[in-house]
């Protein structure tokens, strides 16, 4: 057993850059992968090992933590050390409760790049298809402020709903073109 209290409830972080600050010890851990974008922090992968630094030399979602990094998740791995004398499948069965609470998006062996690809396309083009919208309504509110009824303004949705969307988040419009500046 470990002679302090406070080793087995301590809880130590790094960044997914900063692997070379795992700790190489001996010790059973359980460890967190984690995913923070803003406030928000998701859980995405839990395991239990007794070389930390070790593991993520050669994790095998290593592609989907740096692909996440690389897209602007802040990536970080957290772990807790298991009390001396914890056997491996007291480790193991530990995780579990954990994977069980926590429900990591990683730890399913369906889940893979391609999954959290996906998941990134999906919110990325649900955020375009309001920007759109936003900027829809907006023209529609332009159009009734000027006088159009609305039999033109439903023409005028037609035509704008034709048009494809720039990698602006602005419409492409031949008659309302909104004017792009120079970056």
């Amino acid at each position: 057993m470990l002679n302090n209290m406070s080793e087995v409830f301590s809880c130590e972080e790094v960044a997914l850059e900063n692997t070379h600050l795992l700790p190489e010890y001996g010790k059973k851990v359980i460890y967190f992968v984690t995913a923070m974008q803003g406030e928000s922090k998701t859980f995405l992968y839990i395991g239990f090992t007794t070389n930390l630094r070790r593991k993520f030399k050669s994790h095998h979602r290593k592609i989907e933590f740096e692909f996440l990094n690389r897209i602007g998740y802040q990536i970080n791995i957290s772990w807790i050390v298991l009390p001396n004398g914890i056997r491996e499948k007291e480790g193991q069965v530990v995780q579990r409760c954990y994977i069980q609470a926590f429900e990591p998006k990683l730890n399913e062996d369906q889940n893979s790049i391609a999954t959290v690809q996906a998941e990134e396309l999906k919110k990325q083009f649900e955020n375009w298809e309001q920007r759109r919208y936003e900027y829809l309504k907006k023209q529609i509110e332009n159009w009734e402020q000027s006088g159009d009824d609305k039999d033109t303004i439903i023409k005028k949705i037609w035509e704008v709903c034709k048009q494809p969307f720039d990698d602006k988040q602005h419409l492409i419009l031949s008659s309302c073109k909104p004017e792009k500046t120079a970056v």
